[in-house]
C-alpha cells in the first residue's frame, strides 16, 4: 500500500514552557491511538514543540484504511451441514442475512465446539477522508493544567489558535477549528520573520521555518543553547551552572536561541550563593557562572530570543533588571540580618499554619517537644538534645523573613546564614536548613543527627495535625503532601537505623494538639496517623526490591519499630529460596491450619499422651530461648525456625490433634499457638509464597 508523510501544526499565542512538554507527549499518544482507532497503519511519530507552536509528523502513514475483517458466529456444525455435509436450511439461512456465499462459510472451534462463522471483509477509506475528521478531534483531545477561552469562541486550549498547518502529502486536509481554517501557511519568528511560511510537503517543515529564524526541532535547540553558553563563559575562566530544570525551561521559551553573557557589580558576590543563583534563576532564568571552585563569578548567561544584532541592547537591558533583583536581595540580607535570629520567633503567631490547627508559633512549639524527646529516646547527651531543641525553636523563624517574602524557595537555607550570623551553633544552623530535607522524591536526606531530629519531628507534627483535622489525603489530592512527609520520616529513619518508637511518637504527637485544645478522638487519629505511614513504609520496602509478599508478610503489624521491619524484611527476601525457608513454610502451615488463638499459649506438659507432644514442647523451649538470644539476626532466627519442622512432622504423624478428651485436645493446640507465637516473631508467613 502507498504511503505518504502527515504534518499537522498548531500555530497559537506563547504557550508557558511546561505547557509545551505536555502538548507534545499527549500529541504523540492521542494520535497514536486515533490512527489504531480507524485502522490507519504509519511507520513512525515525531512531534516537536517550541513557544507558538505545536508539531505533529507522521512518516509512512497509508493511504487507505487496512481492510476490516468481520468474522460473524453462526450456528454449530452439526446444525449447519448434514451428515453427508452438505448445508442445511440453517447454514443457508445464515449465509443469506450475511450476505456471503453459502460456500464461503468456515468451522472453527469456539469453547469445545464447532461452529459456521461468515467472514466478511469491509474495504477501507481514504486516508484524507479519515483525517478530515480526527485531526480536529486530535487537537480539541488536548488538555493542559490551565486553559483558556478567546473570543466568541466554546473551545478550551492553553492558549488561542492562530492558524493551522494540516498536509497530507502535497495535499491540504481542509477542517475547521474554531474558525481558524487548516492550510499549509505556517508563521516564521515572531520578531526576526513575522510572515507566512508555505510548507509545500512534510519533508519540507524543519528546513522552511528554520529559514525563516524557527526552530522547531527541540533536540536542536537544546544543542545550540548548549554551544552557546559554552562560547559565551569560555573567556571567563569558569563554567555556567546547568540546573536542568531551569535549561528544560529555558528550552521552551525560546524558538531562535542565542546566548548572551552579562555582569553584574562584584560587591553582590558576597551575598550567599543561593540567594544569588535563585534571583538568576527563579525570576529571570538566568544561568550563573562560578569559577573551577565552585565560586560564584559577577557574570550570568541569559538564552535570548530577539535578534542578535542588538546584542549590546539587549546585554545592557538584562544587567539593568538583575542589578535591581541584586539590590533588593542585598538590602534583604543586610536588614534581615541586622537582627538576631530569635527575634523573628515571636511573629511567627502572626502566620497561620492552619485554620483548624493554630499558628506557625504553636507548632514550633510542639515541634520544640517532639525533637526534645526524640532525641533523648536515642539516648543523646545533653548537648546534643539542647542542639535539636534550639533548632526547632528556630527552625520556622526565616518564613517571616523580608528575603524569604521575597524568594520563598530559600525558607530554610536563609534560616541557617541568618542563624549562623546571629552566632548560632553550627549544628543548629545546619540542622534549621536539614529539618526541610527531603523536599521532594529523590532529593537528599539530613545528614546530621540533629537535622534527622528535627526534620522527623517537624513532619511527624504536620501529618499528626492534618489528619487529626480530618484532612486525610485521597488518591488525587494532596494538599499538605503529607504522602511525601511521610516518606520522608521512613527514609531519615531507616535510611540511618534510627531506634525510634513511632507509636510513642504519635501518641505525643497527637497529644500536643490536644493539650493545644484541638477537638479530635485522639484514639481513632493515632490509628489513621500509623496506618498512613505504614503505606509509606511499604512503598519505601517496595523501592528497594523488595518482594511485595515480604512486605506483606512483615509490615501488617505495628509500625513501632520500622528499623525491625526493615531488617526482617530484608533477611527474609535472602532467605525465600533456601531450604530452611521451605522447612519453616511447611512446619508454618501445618501449624496454621489447626491453631486457634482463644485458648492460648498455657501448656500444661501433664496432659501430654503421646512422645511427640513432648518431643516438640521441648524443641520449642530451646528454640524460644535461642530466639531471645538470637534478637534482630533475623538470618538466624530464621534458621533457628526453621528446626521445628521435624518435631511438628512428627507430631502430626503421630498424633491426633483433635483428640476426643477436651483438656488433651486443648493442650494441644496451645502447642501449636505456641509455634504460631514464635513464627510471628517474624512474619506472616501466610502472606510469602516461595513459587514466585
Amino acid at each position: 500500500m502507498s504511503k505518504k508523510d502527515l504534518l499537522l501544526e498548531i500555530g497559537t499565542e506563547e504557550i508557558p514552557a511546561a505547557s509545551v512538554t505536555i502538548g507534545m507527549e499527549q500529541l504523540s499518544e492521542r494520535a497514536g491511538l486515533l490512527l489504531n482507532k480507524y485502522r490507519l497503519e504509519f511507520d513512525s511519530i515525531t512531534t516537536y514543540g517550541a513557544p507558538r507552536r505545536l508539531a505533529l509528523c507522521i512518516e509512512g502513514l497509508d493511504e487507505r484504511q487496512a481492510k476490516a475483517v468481520h468474522k460473524v458466529k453462526g450456528p454449530a456444525k452439526k446444525v449447519a451441514y448434514t451428515e453427508d455435509g452438505q448445508p442445511s436450511k440453517a447454514a443457508t439461512g445464515f449465509a443469506k442475512s450475511q450476505g456471503v456465499p453459502v460456500e464461503s462459510l468456515e468451522v472453527r472451534t469456539v469453547d469445545g465446539g464447532d461452529y459456521v462463522f461468515a467472514i466478511k471483509e469491509e474495504e477501507g477509506s481514504g486516508a484524507e477522508e479519515i483525517l478530515v475528521t480526527i485531526l480536529p478531534e486530535l487537537i480539541l483531545s488536548l488538555s493542559f493544567p490551565k486553559a483558556m477561552r478567546w473570543g466568541d469562541g466554546d473551545i478550551r486550549f492553553v492558549r488561542p489558535i492562530r492558524w493551522i498547518v494540516a498536509l497530507f502529502g502535497n495535499s491540504v486536509i481542509s477542517f475547521s477549528v474554531d474558525g481558524v481554517e487548516s492550510g499549509r501557511d505556517s508563521m516564521g519568528h515572531r520578531l526576526l520573520a513575522n510572515h507566512a511560511v508555505p510548507i509545500k510537503q512534510p519533508a519540507d517543515y524543519l528546513d522552511a521555518l528554520e529559514a525563516n529564524k524557527v526552530i522547531v526541532d527541540q533536540t536542536k535547540r537544546a544543542e545550540m543553547i548548549r554551544a552557546g553558553i559554552r562560547d559565551t563563559v569560555r573567556d571567563t575562566g569558569g563554567r555556567a551552572v546547568v540546573h536542568e530544570q531551569t535549561f528544560d525551561e529555558v528550552l521552551e521559551l525560546v524558538e531562535y536561541p542565542h546566548a548572551i553573557r552579562g555582569s553584574f557589580s562584584s560587591e553582590f558576590t558576597a551575598l550567599p550563593r543561593d540567594v544569588l543563583v535563585t534571583a538568576m534563576e527563579a525570576h529571570q532564568r538566568y544561568f550563573p557562572v562560578e569559577d573551577m571552585a565552585g565560586k560564584l563569578l559577577p557574570n550570568f548567561i541569559v538564552i535570548n530570543n530577539g535578534n542578535p544584532e542588538f546584542t549590546a541592547l539587549i546585554q545592557k537591558g538584562h544587567e539593568r533588571v538583575i542589578r535591581a533583583r541584586l539590590s533588593d536581595a542585598k538590602f534583604f540580607f543586610e536588614s534581615d540580618g541586622s537582627l538576631p535570629f530569635s527575634t523573628y520567633v515571636n511573629k511567627l503567631s502572626g502566620v497561620t499554619f492552619q485554620v483548624k490547627l493554630g499558628s506557625v508559633f504553636q507548632k514550633i512549639q510542639r515541634d520544640v517537644r517532639l525533637s526534645e524527646e526524640i532525641a533523648k529516646s536515642l539516648g543523646l547527651g545533653k548537648t546534643e538534645v539542647d542542639y535539636a531543641v534550639r533548632a526547632a525553636y528556630l527552625c520556622k523563624a526565616d518564613l517571616v523573613t523580608e528575603m524569604v517574602g521575597e524568594f520563598p524557595t530559600l525558607q530554610g537555607v536563609m534560616g541557617m546564614e541568618y542563624a549562623r550570623i546571629s552566632g548560632e551553633p553550627e549544628e543548629v544552623a545546619v540542622a534549621i536548613f536539614e529539618h526541610y530535607l527531603p523536599r521532594s522524591a529523590g532529593d537528599i536526606l539530613p545528614k546530621t543527627t540533629t537535622g534527622r531530629i528535627v526534620s522527623i519531628a517537624d513532619k511527624l507534627d504536620s501529618i499528626a495535625g492534618i489528619l487529626a483535622a480530618g484532612l486525610i489525603p485521597t488518591g488525587s489530592e494532596d494538599p499538605y503532601a503529607l504522602r511525601r512527609q511521610a516518606h520522608g520520616i521512613v527514609s531519615i529513619i531507616l535510611e540511618n537505623y534510627m531506634d525510634i518508637s513511632m507509636r510513642a511518637m504519635i501518641d505525643l504527637a497527637l497529644g500536643l494538639y490536644k493539650d493545644q485544645g484541638v477537638d479530635f478522638d485522639q484514639a481513632v487519629t493515632a490509628e489513621i496517623t500509623e496506618d498512613f505511614i505504614r503505606g509509606r513504609l511499604r512503598a519505601y520496602l517496595l523501592g528497594k526490591e523488595l518482594p511485595l509478599d515480604v512486605v506483606e508478610a512483615v509490615g501488617g503489624g505495628s509500625i513501632d519499630d520500622m528499623v525491625d521491619i526493615r531488617r526482617r524484611a530484608e533477611a527474609l527476601a535472602k532467605k525465600l529460596d533456601t531450604p530452611e525457608m521451605a522447612d519453616l513454610m511447611v512446619a508454618f502451615t501445618r501449624c496454621k491450619n489447626l491453631a486457634r488463638p482463644e485458648p492460648g499459649t498455657e501448656i500444661d506438659p501433664g496432659l501430654f499422651r503421646e512422645p511427640a507432644e513432648k518431643e516438640l514442647y521441648e524443641t520449642l523451649v530451646e528454640v524460644d530461648k535461642d530466639l531471645t538470644q538470637a534478637g534482630d539476626n533475623y538470618p538466624l532466627v530464621i534458621d533457628i525456625l526453621a528446626r521445628l519442622r521435624g518435631p511438628i512432622d512428627k507430631l502430626f504423624d503421630e498424633v491426633l490433634v483433635m483428640a476426643k478428651e477436651e483438656d488433651v485436645k486443648t493442650n494441644r493446640i496451645r502447642l501449636l499457638n505456641y509455634c504460631m507465637e514464635c513464627f510471628r516473631r517474624v512474619a506472616d508467613f501466610s502472606k510469602i509464597n516461595l513459587s514466585t
